[in-house]
């Protein structure tokens, strides 16, 4: 009998397993149930298991209206969370609780005090003074701030140092809160800047009343990396992202009139980060209305006169000089009117840091090039980079456009190493794809054993094809002659055994094989009976 083939042979199998099923004893059947539904079962636990992430606390002791924002935050970043102790606290799955944290502080979350208290609040009774429970307070304030920095990605250790000045009622203007911070990093590690804004912004919004421009942050080996602007580190990084989006800004402009790779700009500018204030009057008169005016009047005596007059009294009672003749001098008068303007306007002008005071631009052309690039004019190029770099000649900028050869040869490097990695990616696909395949027929393969460890179980089946219906009546024939000698055997069976003949003997065995294939394949059994049926009436 040919064998099934495809899912012919898959229908076979199964039918093949039903029925070794079935001749299982009803203990057997109750193992092998057991086992698979413990299968299905921890099949199902652990997929809920490994899809569940574990949730570590993100925030504890949070007021009303910090949970409010965090959670909103967390919603809007698509982040799963959940709520415990009240909503006081956040968790968030463990591996996200770092980036949470950095991403909270650098939005200045949580914004209220709302820490655990700590031991030395806990300890201190209500008849300490005022001084003795501020301090407490400032204690475990700095300890809580310090844990919280120390959970984020990078550090090591933390120290905060809190100058809380205490508020007196009789003066108008109060002495700032400051904070200083000392973070020991992790070997390797490194804060970038949006690491230490974070870290400034959550010590910032941990203390009531202060400025995220009063915290200081300085590693354990004296480098300040607090980002307010002021330190030198901070300026040199802003001049240099300064310079690379105006060179980079330039050379794009610059390489879609020139071409792709023909162009190389740089951009080297000043920048001043002095912090002026300048402040201007300007008087103003309103039309319509006569300025208020102001005069000055100066008199002045000169000359040689004398002294007081002498002689007698002439006719009409005017005095004769004595000695006849009559001093000399002189008289001058000044008058100054001032109009007073009825406006006046201060301005007060803040410079804010980072102004340009030189550029220096540097443009050099590929002549190498086929194109516009080998062609083109410096003399335009110049003008075209003056206008693209804003270049200001009160300032003292300069620019400089030459024409060279380029030197490709790192280029093709570059593109030989990337043809080399993309080769090694396709292999590294390629091996992928082959441990898959191995994985695949691993497993095809430990399941064709199985199945056949399986039927081997079974008893050989006799194809039922292969038996002549001839034989068959041989079987049935004899059936009355061995009803008759079993009650002889059973007679003499204490004197002496009855021989046996080979023929009937044959035929039982013939008969117990037929039995036990229509017992086995009852279906192809009752197909050829009535084959045989056919055939006889035919």
């Amino acid at each position: 009998m040919a064998k099934a083939k495809g899912s012919a042979a898959i229908v076979e199998n199964a039918k093949n397993f039903v029925s070794g099923f079935r001749t299982f004893s009803t203990g057997q059947k109750a193992v092998v149930i057991a086992v698979v539904a413990a299968l299905l079962g921890g099949a199902v636990l652990f997929s809920q298991w490994a899809s569940t992430p574990s949730y570590a606390p993100l925030f504890s002791n949070l007021s009303g209206t910090d949970a409010s924002a965090i959670s909103e935050k967390l919603k809007a970043d698509g982040t799963p969370y959940e709520l415990s102790d009240g909503g006081a606290t956040i968790s968030v799955p463990a591996d996200k609780v770092d980036a949470e944290r950095l991403a909270m502080a650098g939005a200045g979350l949580p914004a209220e005090t709302g820490s655990g208290s700590g031991t030395l609040m806990s300890t201190v009774g209500v008849t300490a003074s005022e001084f003795v429970q501020q301090q407490a307070y400032q204690q475990d304030l700095k300890k809580e701030l310090a844990t919280t920095i120390e959970a984020l990605a990078g550090v090591e250790s933390a120290v905060v140092n809190l100058a809380i000045p205490e508020k007196d009622v009789f003066l108008d203007e109060q002495d700032p809160v400051t904070a200083s911070v000392l973070v020991k990093l992790k070997p390797g590690a490194k804060l970038s800047n949006d690491n230490v804004t974070a870290i400034v912004n959550l010590v910032a919004g941990g203390v009531p009343g202060m400025d995220p421009k009063n915290v200081s942050v300085v590693d354990d080996k004296g480098n300040t990396l607090s980002t307010d602007g002021s330190g030198s580190s901070a300026q040199n990084e802003k001049t240099s992202d300064y310079n690379a989006a105006a060179s980079s800004e330039l050379q794009d402009y610059l390489e879609s009139i020139y071409g792709k790779g023909n162009v190389k700009a740089t951009v080297k500018a000043t920048l001043d980060f002095d912090d002026r204030t300048e402040t201007s009057r300007t008087y103003t008169q309103t039309e319509g209305i006569n300025p208020s005016a102001q005069a000055t009047t100066t008199e002045k005596y000169n000359g040689t006169g004398g002294g007081a007059a002498a002689g007698v009294l002439g006719p009409d009672n005017i005095a004769v000089p004595a000695n006849g003749a009559a001093g000399q001098g002189g008289y001058d008068k000044d008058t100054v009117q001032n109009n007073i303007p009825t406006n006046q306007t201060d301005v007060v002008t803040k410079q804010a840091p980072g102004k340009i005071t030189r550029q220096a631009v540097s443009v050099v052309l590929n002549a190498g090039a086929k194109g516009a690039a080998s062609a083109a004019d410096v003399n335009q190029v110049t003008q075209i980079v003056n206008q693209a770099a804003g270049i200001d000649p009160t300032r003292n900028d300069t620019v400089s456009v030459i024409k060279t050869a380029f030197d490709d040869t790192a280029a093709a490097d570059a593109a030989a190493q990337l043809a080399e990695a993309d080769k090694a990616q396709q292999q590294d696909t390629l091996i992928g794809y082959a441990k898959t395949a191995a994985l695949a027929l691993l497993v095809l393969i430990m399941l064709i054993v199985i199945l056949v460890a399986f039927r081997r179980r079974k008893v050989e089946t006799v194809d039922v094809l292969d038996v002549d219906p001839l034989q068959l009546g041989d079987i049935t024939a004899p059936a009355e002659g061995l009803k008759e000698i079993a009650p002889a055997v059973e007679k003499h069976v204490a004197i002496e055994a009855a021989p046996v003949d080979p023929a009937l003997e044959a035929a039982a065995a013939r008969r117990t094989e037929v039995v036990e294939l229509v017992s086995r394949q009852p279906e192809e059994v009752a197909e050829l009976l009535r084959g045989w049926l056919a055939d006889r009436r035919s």
